[in-house]
C-alpha cells in the first residue's frame, strides 16, 4: 500500500512519515499540527476557552473581537513557541508540561466561572473578572516562558 508523503516543515528530508506515524527511510517527513501534542493541547484549550466564554454572553458582536483575540493570545503564543522549538526534544517536553498546566488551570477556572454564571443568578449581576484575569495571567506566564526559552537559546548559541 503506497502512502502519500508531504514535505517536512522542519526541513528534515532524510525520512518520510506515513499517517500511522511510521518512519519510511529515504522519503520526506511531515510535522503536522495534529501530530504535535503541545500545539494540539493549545488548540483544544483555545477552543474550550472560546466556548466557555461565548456561552456566557447574550450575543457576540464585532466589538467583542479584540477581547476574543485577547482570550486566545496565550494559546497562540505558546503554540508559536512550540512550533519554534519543535526540533529540541528536551525543551519541547518542558514546554508541553508548561502548556498542559496553564491550559488545565485556565480551562478549569473558566469552567467554574461559566458554571456559576449559568447556575447562580446572583453571579450574573456582577462583572465576571475571571474571563479577564485568567487570559491576562496566562499571557504573562507565556511571555515569561518565551523569554526563558530565548535566554536558553541565546546561552547555547
Amino acid at each position: 500500500m503506497d502512502l502519500p508523503l508531504s514535505p517536512c516543515l522542519s526541513g528534515n528530508l532524510a525520512h518520510a512519515v506515513d499517517p500511522l506515524g511510521l518512519v519510511v527511510p529515504g522519503g520526506i517527513s511531515i510535522v503536522t499540527m495534529a501530530d504535535h501534542p503541545t500545539r494540539s493541547v493549545c488548540t483544544l484549550a483555545a477552543l474550550t476557552s472560546l466556548i466557555l466564554v461565548i456561552t456566557g454572553v447574550p450575543g457576540v458582536r464585532m466589538g467583542d473581537l479584540p477581547f476574543l483575540v485577547f482570550l486566545l493570545a496565550p494559546y497562540l503564543l505558546l503554540g508559536l513557541l512550540a512550533w519554534r522549538d519543535r526540533e529540541r526534544p528536551r525543551l519541547s517536553a518542558v514546554l508541553f508540561v508548561a502548556v498542559l498546566v496553564l491550559s488545565l488551570a485556565g480551562t478549569i477556572l473558566l469552567g467554574l466561572d461559566s458554571y456559576r454564571f449559568h447556575t447562580v443568578p446572583e453571579h450574573r449581576l456582577v462583572q465576571r473578572m475571571t474571563v479577564i484575569v485568567v487570559p491576562m495571567l496566562q499571557s504573562a506566564a507565556a511571555i515569561v516562558i518565551g523569554l526563558m526559552l530565548q535566554a536558553n537559546r541565546s546561552r547555547r548559541g
